[in-house]
């Protein structure tokens, strides 16, 4: 059969395996510049390397042919269509691709992003994946793209994206022979075996120099451009049980890298590519300095008031709400930070839905989401919309809204318009903010007045009436005086200026009985201090540098107070000491900790913790 290949036995009649030939495909894009190291006024230089081993062929991604295929759609459209549409903001970008198998080759390198690039990668969906999936030989090549670099001050940002371990073992090079002299290394499965002339002898040597030299490849990368300009981030798109400590260490070998682990889920890989683009756009707009200008979204209207909206009040699709019941709710996730990756939470399994849901069955009942059609508020990144939960006995025509009055909050701007983890990020940054505050509360051990505590937010996923998904951020609306107490930069809210000591004087702090605590924040004062809530929001973000051991600083703490709740907060910011911008573009890294400390005056609520300055 024409574009077949078959491989058969020695007598030609019994086929071993065969594979359809790829599509021709164009010439690779032109280099920026027109040559090797052309890109001299780039910034940036982003090399992808892709697993093209044979594993790649496997068919196991639903919605693809191949992981190759699921691979370069993604790549294409969650990592280059972001960048081209952000131009040269933020210094021109030139992009490589590096195919890795058995000796990997470079498919194009320092091209434009631009939709001649972008139409070459889509073609990449059908290129033949085969051989074995060894690290070196690709790290080598991009090694050697990066040092056309050297000199240029540019800023380097390596994925490196494979379905399991590295093969380089099965070289038949005195390498990675066992220290008998037998190749150990099985290269169909990857797995390293037991040696056949000495079965005690262990893999381990074999194993950690391979590990080694990869990390060390990595870090002459870091050397060799400096280390605080190459981000480093490995995914592992393969079966989850698969050995991925290769990958994982060369995340760590330098500040800044991530590894993503992702099963073979291409929404999986979607998110993955749109976090990797959410970082390296970040960079990107504050390497840009504060001159850099996004492009505000054209389809948003002027905003208008916020609607009164009691439960069970009727809303009509589209008379000022979009609804979207039954299938078109896709899903509902929040962030789990014990398991430190986002989870689905269900659908509409409050007590309320189960309840309506039972009352209303023979009626046709279907639960979704009704979204305000225009905003009624909008910061400096977000437009803010009323939101609710509601439910059809219509198909959808009308609905009727129940549970908490909540908002969704998208973003201003059409570069993060494509970008999910623009959302992700929020809903992460804020349920670690949550999981500081749970911790000192019971650390502080007093009153509800004086507990922290940040909304849950959720990332809801809907169809629009073409049957495009997309998602929002939600979170329950706040009710009461909008205040903030401290800023990203060390601007602090002080007494009179709007917060809670004129609804609430101090109370003089005893001594208590103390958990074990004490043996990591010291000894707790037992001498009177007066102390007033006012205090606890800078009392708080103290507390997560402490507690964090001096890597992370929780400020820009805003929301509401009410003897009641306490402190209701939400859109914190958390600095990491890393510098790596994890937690978005407010993350000022070390510099934002400096700040913090620079204004801040411990009081008797941080000496009573034992952390006072």
């Amino acid at each position: 059969m024409q574009g077949i290949v078959y491989i058969t036995d020695e007598t030609s009649r019994h086929e071993i395996t065969s594979w359809k030939q790829a599509e021709a495909q164009g010439p690779a894009p032109p280099p920026l510049g027109g040559g090797l190291g052309g890109g001299g006024s780039a910034s940036w230089h982003v090399v992808v390397i892709v697993d093209h081993s044979g594993s790649m062929r496997t068919c196991d991604v639903p919605g693809y042919p191949t992981r190759t295929a699921a691979v370069y759609d993604c790549l294409a459209r969650d990592l280059v269509e972001p960048q081209v549409k952000l131009g040269n903001v933020g210094g021109k970008i030139e992009m490589s691709l590096i195919e890795m198998n058995e000796g990997s080759f470079t498919v194009f390198e320092r091209s434009t992003p631009d939709q001649a690039l972008l139409d070459y990668i889509k073609g990449c969906a059908s290129r033949h994946a085969r051989s074995h999936g060894n690290y070196l030989p690709a790290l080598d090549l991009a090694l050697e793209l990066f040092y056309e670099d050297v000199g240029h001050s540019r800023h380097a940002f390596l994925v490196f994206l494979s379905d399991g371990a590295p093969s380089d073992h099965s070289c038949p090079y005195d390498e990675w022979k066992c220290a008998h002299g037998h190749p150990v290394w099985q290269p169909y499965g990857r797995r390293l075996a037991r040696c056949p002339a000495f079965p005690s002898c262990t893999d381990t040597p074999l194993s950690e120099r391979l590990e080694a030299a990869c990390v060390e490849r990595v870090r002459r990368i870091g050397d060799l451009l400096g280390r605080d300009r190459v981000h480093v981030h490995t995914v592992a798109f393969g079966p989850p049980d698969e050995n991925y400590r290769v990958l994982q260490s060369m995340a760590k070998a330098l500040p800044g890298g991530s590894f993503q682990k992702l099963g073979l889920s291409a929404g999986c890989l979607r998110t993955a590519f749109s976090s990797l683009t959410s970082s390296l756009t970040t960079l990107r707009t504050v390497a840009a300095g504060p001159g850099i200008k996004l492009t505000p979204r054209s389809d948003i209207g002027p905003q208008t008031q916020r609607q009164a909206l009691a439960e069970y009040t009727q809303l009509v699709n589209g008379s000022g709400w979009d609804l979207y019941c039954g299938s078109r709710c896709v899903y509902k996730h929040k962030y789990d930070v014990q398991q430190r990756a986002f989870v689905d939470v269900g659908l509409f399994r409050t007590p309320k839905a189960l309840e309506l849901v039972r009352t209303y069955a023979a009626s046709g009942i279907q639960i979704g989401v009704a979204h305000a059609t225009r905003s009624f508020a909008q910061g400096a990144e977000r437009v803010v919309h009323q939101f609710s939960e509601a439910f059809t006995l219509d198909g959808g025509r009308t609905a009727y809204c129940f549970g908490p009055r909540m908002v969704a909050k998208s973003t201003r701007f059409t570069e993060h318009l494509s970008n999910a983890a623009f959302h992700r990020t929020f809903c992460r940054t804020q349920a670690e903010a949550e999981d500081f505050a749970q911790l000192f509360n019971r650390r502080l051990g007093r009153g509800p007045e004086w507990q922290v505590r940040f909304l849950p937010c959720f990332v809801y996923a809907l169809l629009d009436r073409n049957h495009r998904q997309f998602e929002v951020l939600v979170e329950e609306e706040l009710e009461g005086q909008f205040t903030k107490w401290n800023d990203n930069a060390g601007g602090v809210q002080r007494a009179g200026g709007g917060g809670v000591g004129s609804q609430l004087g101090g109370i003089v702090e005893g001594d208590e009985e103390e958990d074990s605590d004490d043996d990591y924040y010291g000894e707790v004062s037992s001498a009177p201090r007066e102390a007033t809530v006012e205090e606890v929001p800078q009392c708080f973000s103290h507390f997560t540098f402490i507690h964090s051991g001096g890597r992370k600083l929780v400020c820009d703490l805003q929301g509401v107070w009410n003897s009641t709740d306490g402190f209701t907060l939400t859109d914190p910011v958390i600095h990491h000491h890393s510098g790596s911008k994890k937690n978005g573009a407010t993350d000022k890294g070390q510099t934002g900790i400096s700040n913090f400390f620079a204004t801040h005056k411990c009081g008797p609520l941080c000496r009573r913790l034992g952390f006072a300055y």
